[in-house]
């Protein structure tokens, strides 16, 4: 199991970019710590973005996982 995170902030924001999730194990493109919301301990990508999206449902059409760390996630 992998600890998963969340950026609090969108990637390239000017055009209204995606909040990604990331894999705190094997990621080194990880957001600053202040950036981070905590999603858990998971056994791969696709169940920690399905909680991120029930955990934000209000930005669960833009969360999507880190091309570097959760590239089966990744899907823009």
């Amino acid at each position: 199991m992998a600890f998963y995170i969340m950026n609090r902030n969108r990637q390239n924001s000017e055009s209204g970019g995606n909040f990604e999730v990331h894999n705190t194990s094997t990621c080194e493109h990880l957001p600053n710590p202040e950036n981070q919301l905590t999603l858990g301990f998971f056994d791969s990508c696709g169940p920690a973005k399905a909680a991120a999206k029930q955990l934000y449902p209000n930005v669960a059409a833009d969360i999507d996982g880190c091309f570097h760390c959760c590239r089966p996630c990744h899907t823009r």
